[in-house]
């Protein structure tokens, strides 16, 4: 009792310093929290003091969401989230800093839809994206499952940075195949992975095409072939050709078998793989819930459909001699188109149309 009443003597003496150093003890705590917060919370902070991180930074940097903070994706939204994941980066840092061996922690981030949602609602609802030459659709892959599988934002914008040229994204040389024209709008951070949207749609597909077939992802392509042809798609289409008539290889690795060993890459212990068979649990557990990216299992998978041999005289072994390419070797190497010599009569419904040496067109 004593002391409780030196205590408070000594509070009622001295009480205009008291409150002083009191009001610049809290204003001190106050703004050097803050700062440490706006320091910790800066993309730099992550990517510049942990070169496990690094990569991801430089991705973050030249992508198309270098003026979004990290924390906006990967804290949850409200304040509760924002705790949340101020403390586990927090704990992260101290376990990176504290190991004294190289940092083995497997690097894992899941984003949650609604954050995504939060700056792009209108996408879900808004017609199909005209995007890369593929006609896509946000509500019919987020808002009901596919294949049985509930897809999140993530499963196919990637958040792959390292190992990028194992599984490219929508800018690498396979769609250029068919798509030359098409000019990269998005590197880095948050791109698709093409080999996401194969493994759906190409996966236990009999007959090598896509589930849904290929004009829901495309039509068929507006360029014309420039090996001296006038070859035009939609024509052949109209009358019910299937592109599996033409083109073979339509996809390679879709079908391949996940082996069992592969999940203790993640889970160490056996009692978590037991139901390794069971398709809506996994795929649950793993792409709806956690936001596994499809790669992390499946092997990368191609879609780069090749022309087959002899394509043209299947159909039209009347039009050519057989030793044409023998006997004219000479002119289609120095560039000639058959109009050069002969009349363009049937040879424009194929070839390059022109005027033919010294003759007008009929």
């Amino acid at each position: 009792m004593a002391l409780i009443g030196m205590i408070k003597n000594f509070a009622s003496t001295y009480k205009l310093p008291i409150a002083v150093i009191s009001i610049v003890l809290f204003s001190t705590v106050f703004v050097v929290s803050e700062k440490a917060l706006d320091i910790t919370e800066n993309p730099s902070f992550c990517g510049k003091n942990c070169h496990i991180m690094r990569p991801y930074y430089d991705s973050w940097r030249t992508s198309s969401h270098n003026d979004v903070a990290c924390v906006e994706c990967h804290y949850e939204p409200g304040l509760i989230g924002h705790a949340k994941g101020k403390i586990n980066g927090l704990i992260q840092f101290y376990n990176y800093q504290t190991t004294v061996e190289e940092y083995s922690g497997r690097l894992y981030a899941k984003v949650m839809d609604k954050n995504c949602l939060t700056c792009h609602e209108k996408r879900i609802y808004s017609s199909d994206i005209g995007y890369m030459g593929v006609n896509f659709s946000h509500k019919n892959h987020l808002l009901q499952p596919k294949r049985g599988v509930g897809v999140t934002c993530t499963s196919c914008h990637s958040m792959l940075v390292i190992g990028m040229k194992e599984h490219q994204s929508v800018t690498d040389p396979s769609c250029n195949q068919c798509h030359p024209n098409i000019v990269n709008q998005d590197v880095g951070h948050i791109v698709v992975t093409t080999s996401s949207c194969f493994t759906c749609h190409f996966r236990d597909v009999s007959g090598n095409t896509s589930i849904s077939g290929c004009p829901s992802c495309h039509g068929p392509p507006k360029e014309t072939h420039k090996n001296y042809t006038n070859f035009n798609h939609t024509s052949h289409v109209n009358k019910g050709y299937e592109c599996v008539t033409c083109h073979t290889n339509i996809s390679t690795g879709a079908n391949d078998i996940v082996l069992k060993n592969k999940c203790y890459s993640c889970h160490s212990s056996r009692d978590r793989v037991e139901r390794y068979d069971d398709f809506s649990f996994l795929h649950k557990k793993h792409v709806t819930t956690n936001k596994i990216a499809c790669y992390e299992c499946h092997s990368n998978v191609k879609h780069i459909p090749t022309i087959k041999e002899n394509l043209c005289t299947t159909c039209h072994s009347q039009e050519h001699p057989g030793d044409w390419l023998t006997t004219h070797k000479k002119e289609v190497l120095i560039g000639k188109v058959c109009s050069n010599c002969h009349q363009p009569r049937f040879c424009s419904d194929c070839h390059a149309t022109g005027v033919a040496s010294g003759k007008k067109e009929k």
